[in-house]
């Protein structure tokens, strides 16, 4: 019984200490949560899917038509962070993965109005971790 009850105690331990792949978001790991950013600024985030902050959502005002151009750039070249651009309501538009050992930066190029877009940053794998900069440029019009 002793034997039963150590087995069922160490699980239960195991299970309590997992962290779930958004448990520690930082409160923007879904849409509604989006942290606003500004155009031509750059923000420095991090994605860490064991961590418990695998997911990242920022919400962009475009005032221009035109290509919008985002950069990712990653702080660590073995991580694998996949970048989404989503409309206002949701729908998703396009993507740009950054491989392991490539590039660090990697570039999504949308056309766009004027309007509202969401954009995701996620960490692919369970070891991927990195730090990272977003760069939003509006070209042409």
């Amino acid at each position: 019984m002793k034997k039963t009850v150590l087995i069922f105690s160490l699980l239960l331990l195991g299970i309590s200490s997992c962290v779930k792949p958004d448990g520690k978001s930082g409160g923007d790991a879904e849409r509604y949560q989006a942290k606003p950013i500004q155009m031509g600024k750059a923000v420095a985030d991090t994605v860490d899917y064991s961590g418990g902050d695998r997911t990242d959502w920022k919400v962009l005002t475009c005032t221009d038509p035109g290509i919008l151009r985002i950069q990712l750039i990653v702080d660590n070249g073995n991580a694998e962070v996949v970048l989404e651009l989503y409309n206002r309501y949701g729908k998703y538009l396009s993507r740009v993965t950054r491989l392991k050992d490539g590039p660090k930066q990697v570039m999504l190029l949308q056309e766009v109005t004027p309007g509202k877009y969401f954009i995701k940053v996620f960490a692919r794998h369970k070891h991927d971790k990195t730090g990272y900069t977003l760069v939003t440029k509006i070209m042409g019009g």
